[in-house]
C-alpha cells in the first residue's frame, strides 16, 4: 500500500513537534504540504524522510507565505523533478521509481485564491505532461458539489471542466477538509491520472491549521530495494575474526596479476570480518514529551467535537489548547536548544556536532539534462555525469610534435631498460604503516571498497604486517594494484551554477583507505629524494613543508609594498590554469621523473600508478558504469599534488620578473617606475610561458586570468595593455 499524507499547514515552522507526532503515528510514504511560509534558508528535519521544497517568490522576507514541500522516505527511490515555470500555482514535484513499474509522479500543489479562477488550468496542464502517472495533491481553493462543497465556485468550474476534457480523476474525502468559523468546505482533494488502483481518502481531524490534514491510500504492490541500516559492530569479535582468517602470504608474490589477487582476497577478508562482527541497531525513536502528546490527544479530540457539532464554545476551548501548544512547543525547542548548547565543548568534538546542522545542507541532484535526454532516477543522473566528467579527465587539445616524439623515445627507453624486480630502496616497516593509521580521521567516506578509516583503525597486528609485506611488493614489482586505482566521485554542486547541467558538478574522488597508506609510504620516499637534491623550484609553495598559502602571499606583499617609498609601481598577472590537476599530460610527466633522474623504482611504481585509472560516480546508492581517467594526477590522493608540483617545476623564470606558485595558482610581478618597463617585462614572461604551456599541453584559461596594477595612481586606462594568447588582459578596476 502506498500511504500519502497532504496538508495545508499554513505555516510548518511552529507545529514542527505535532506534526512529527503525527506522522509517527501514520507512518505515510510521502507527505506533501502547502503553504509551508519557510523561507529558501529553512528546511524540515524528519527522521527516515528526504525532503523538497519549492519557495514563493518575491515574499516579505520577515513574513514568508506560501510554498510547497515534499517529504519521502529515504528508502523509496525517488527523485526531485523541477517543473517548468508556473504563473498561476505554487508545485513541488517528485517521481517514485518502484522497481519493475513506471514512475509515479506526486505533486503538491497550492493554487492561491488571488490566481486567475481559469487560466491557472493551465499549468495544472503543464505539471501533467511531466510524466504519464501522476497524483496532484493539494490545496486548489476550489468549491464544487461533486467533491462535497455546498456550492460551485469559478475556480471549481474551471477544474472540473478541465477534468472532464483531460480525462482526470477527482479523489477528495466524504467529510470537509477545511474548516473557517462559520463554514466547513472540501477544498483540499488529490487530482489523479492514469492511476488506476483501489484507494481510499480521509480527513483526519488532527494538527492546528485550518486545513485538515488527508490521508490518500492506495492499494498497489511495489518492492523498495533494502538498504542496510545502523549496524553495531563488536570491534574485539573483528579483530579475532581477522586472527583467524585463512593465511595470506603475499610474501611469495612475484607477478602482478598475483599482487591484485592478494589486494583482493584482502578487502574480502576484511569486508566479511566486519559483516560477521556487526549486528542491526534496533530504530531509535524520537521520544516525545508526554505532556505535549496528552495536549495533542485532548486538542484532536476538541477539534472532532467542534467540526461535528460546530459548537462556539468548543471552538474556543479548540483555539486555546493551539494556544497552550503552540506555548509548549516554543518551550521545548528552546530548552532543547539551551540543553544541547551547555553540553558544547571545544576539546571533544562536540561544537563540531553542534555546528553541522546550521551549515549549509548539500541539495539533492535534481533532474539533469544531457546530450542524450532528461535524467530522472538516481542511476541516470550517476550516468550523466560520469559522461560530463569523462571529457573533464582528457588531455587538452594541444599538439607540440616535437616535444610528443622526444617523450614517447624518453618512455621507450625507459620502460624496455627498467628492470621488472626493483631492490634499491628502503623497504616499509610496519611502524611506517601504524603511523599513518593513527593519523587517519574515523569520520572520512570509505572509497569503492567499502573499508572505512575505523575498520582500518581496529585491523590486528597480524593483518597489518600484510599490508606492510604488499606495500614492499608495490615497491619490488612497480605495480600499483588496479583495484586501488578506481575512484568513487561524489558530485557537489557549485555555489550559483545551474544544478540541472551536468558541468555545474565539482568531482570529490574517494578512494581506497588502504591505497592511500600505500601512497603515503611511496609519497614519504618520494618527497625525501626530492628534498636531498633540491628537485622542486624554490618558487612553488603548494604541499610543501613548513610551506603555506600565507607564506606566499607574504612574499608577494613585501615584494609589492617596499617600493612604495621610491614610487615604483608593481604589476601582476594571476593567472587561471584550466583543470590543472585533471588534464596533466602524463607521459610528460613520467619523463620529467626521468629527467630529474629520480629513483627508477619510484618512476616504474608512479607509471603504473597513473595507468589506466578509472572512476564511477555516485548518486545515493545508485554507482554508475566505470569511465577511464585518460589524464590528469589522480584527485583526491596523497601523492597527487607532488606530482603535479613536479610537472610544472621547470616553468620558464625571467630575471626581472617574480615567480609565485602555490600548487597551480601561478601569479607573475614585475616592478618599476615606469609602466611600460613593467608591460615589457610581463609580456616577455608571458609569451615565454605561452611557448611552454603548448609544448607541454597546458591549456590557461585567458577570461578568468587577471592583471592588476599596484600603484597609487588609479588612472587604469593609461596603463599599457598585457596580453597572452594574442588577447589583452584589462586591469582589474578593484
Amino acid at each position: 500500500m502506498l500511504k500519502i499524507v497532504f496538508w495545508n499547514a499554513n505555516g510548518i515552522k511552529t507545529k514542527i513537534n505535532e506534526f512529527r507526532l503525527f506522522v509517527n503515528k501514520y507512518c505515510p510514504d510521502a507527505i506533501l504540504l502547502q503553504e509551508t511560509h519557510l523561507r529558501p534558508d529553512r528546511k524540515i528535519f524528519l527522521a527516515n524522510y528526504n525532503s523538497y521544497y519549492s519557495y514563493r517568490a518575491n515574499q516579505h522576507p520577515q513574513h514568508p507565505s506560501g510554498g510547497t514541500a515534499i517529504l519521502i522516505r529515504n528508502n523509496i527511490p525517488h527523485n526531485q523533478i523541477i517543473p517548468p515555470n508556473l504563473r498561476y500555482v505554487e508545485a513541488c514535484v517528485v517521481a517514485i521509481n518502484f522497481k519493475n513499474q513506471d514512475p509515479i509522479t506526486l505533486t503538491s500543489i497550492y493554487v492561491p485564491p488571488t490566481s486567475d479562477t481559469s487560466i491557472f488550468t493551465f499549468d495544472i496542464e503543464v505539471l501533467l505532461q511531466i510524466s504519464p502517472n501522476q497524483i496532484l495533491c493539494g490545496d486548489y481553493n476550489a468549491h464544487h458539489t461533486s467533491w462535497g462543497c455546498n456550492y460551485d465556485c469559478p475556480r471549481g468550474n474551471s477544474i472540473k471542466a478541465f477534468a472532464l476534457q483531460a480525462g482526470l480523476e477527482i479523489l477528495a474525502p466524504s467529510t470537509p477538509t477545511r474548516f473557517g468559523t462559520n463554514s466547513a468546505n472540501t477544498i483540499d482533494f488529490a487530482i489523479v491520472k492514469n492511476f488506476v488502483y483501489p484507494y481510499e481518502i480521509h480527513s483526519i481531524s488532527e494538527l492546528s491549521s485550518d486545513h485538515n490534514p488527508i490521508t490518500l491510500n492506495f492499494f498497489l504492490q511495489y518492492s523498495i530495494p533494502k538498504y542496510p541500516g545502523k549496524l553495531k559492530t563488536n570491534w574485539k569479535k573483528f579483530k579475532d575474526t581477522l586472527k583467524n582468517s585463512e593465511f595470506i602470504n603475499p610474501h611469495f608474490v612475484n607477478t602482478a596479476e598475483h599482487l591484485d589477487s592478494i589486494v583482493c582476497r584482502l578487502e574480502d577478508e576484511i569486508i566479511n570480518a566486519k559483516i560477521s562482527s556487526s549486528n542491526p541497531v534496533k530504530e531509535n525513536y524520537i521520544y516525545h514529551d508526554s505532556k505535549l502528546r496528552e495536549l495533542n490527544s485532548e486538542r484532536n479530540l476538541a477539534r472532532k467535537m467542534f467540526q461535528t457539532y460546530r459548537d462556539p464554545v468548543l471552538k474556543r476551548k479548540l483555539n486555546k489548547l493551539n494556544k497552550q501548544i503552540k506555548k509548549f512547543d516554543q518551550k521545548i525547542e528552546t530548552e532543547a536548544f539551551t540543553n544541547e548548547l551547555l553540553n558544547v565543548n571545544a576539546t571533544d568534538g562536540t561544537v563540531w556536532k553542534f555546528v553541522t546542522p546550521f551549515k549549509k545542507k548539500t541539495k539533492s541532484i535534481p533532474s539533469l539534462n544531457g546530450p542524450g535526454g532528461i535524467a530522472n532516477t538516481d542511476l541516470e543522473k550517476a550516468n550523466f555525469l560520469a559522461e560530463s566528467l569523462e571529457t573533464q579527465f582528457t588531455l587538452n587539445n594541444i599538439t607540440n610534435p616535437d616535444t610528443e616524439e622526444l617523450v614517447a623515445d624518453s618512455l621507450m627507453r625507459f620502460r624496455t631498460e627498467v628492470n621488472s624486480v626493483c631492490k634499491d630502496f628502503d623497504p616499509p616497516l610496519p611502524s611506517e604503516v601504524l603511523d599513518c593509521i593513527k593519523s587517519l580521521r574515523i569520520n572520512k567516506a570509505p572509497g569503492i571498497d567499502g573499508i572505512n578509516n575505523k575498520m582500518i583503525k581496529n585491523l590486528p597486528l597480524h593483518t597489518i604486517l600484510t599490508i606492510t609485506t604488499i606495500i614492499h611488493k608495490i615497491m619490488t614489482l612497480g605495480h600499483f594494484p588496479t583495484r586501488w586505482k578506481t575512484a568513487t566521485v561524489v558530485p557537489i554542486l557549485k555555489p550559483g551554477k545551474d544544478p540541472t547541467d551536468t558541468t555545474s558538478y565539482r568531482p570529490i574522488s574517494l578512494l581506497p583507505s588502504l591505497s592511500k597508506i600505500a601512497e603515503h609510504l611511496i609519497l614519504k620516499r618520494l618527497n625525501n629524494y626530492l628534498k636531498e637534491n633540491n628537485v622542486l623550484c624554490p618558487e612553488q609553495f603548494g604541499f610543501r613543508e613548513k610551506l603555506s598559502t600565507s607564506h606566499q602571499l607574504i612574499r608577494v606583499v613585501e615584494y609589492v609594498t617596499e617600493v612604495f617609498a621610491n614610487k615604483q609601481k608593481t604589476g601582476a598577472v594571476f593567472l587561471d590554469i584550466q583543470k590543472a590537476f585533471d588534464r596533466v599530460w602524463q607521459d610528460g610527466l613520467i619523463h620529467k621523473l626521468i629527467h630529474y633522474k629520480t629513483p627508477s623504482y619510484l618512476i616504474k611504481l608512479i607509471d603504473s600508478y597513473l595507468l589506466e585509472r578509472k572512476f564511477a560516480v555516485r548518486v545515493k546508492n545508485e554507482l554508475s558504469s566505470t569511465k577511464n581517467i585518460n589524464a590528469g594526477v589522480a584527485q583526491g590522493s596523497k601523492i597527487g599534488p607532488t606530482l603535479f608540483a613536479l610537472y610544472i617545476n621547470d616553468i620558464p623564470k625571467q630575471f626581472n620578473t617574480l615567480l609565485c606558485m602555490y600548487a597551480d595558482d601561478t601569479a607573475i610581478l614585475a616592478r618599476n617606475k615606469n609602466p611600460n618597463y613593467i608591460q615589457i617585462a610581463l609580456n616577455r614572461h608571458l609569451k615565454a610561458l605561452e611557448d611552454w604551456f603548448i609544448k607541454w599541453k597546458i591549456e590557461i584559461n585567458v577570461s578568468k586570468t587577471e592583471a592588476i596594477m599596484f600603484a597609487n595612481a588609479r588612472r587604469y586606462s593609461s596603463f599599457p595593455p598585457i596580453k597572452i594568447n594574442d588577447r589583452i588582459i584589462p586591469w582589474s578596476q578593484e
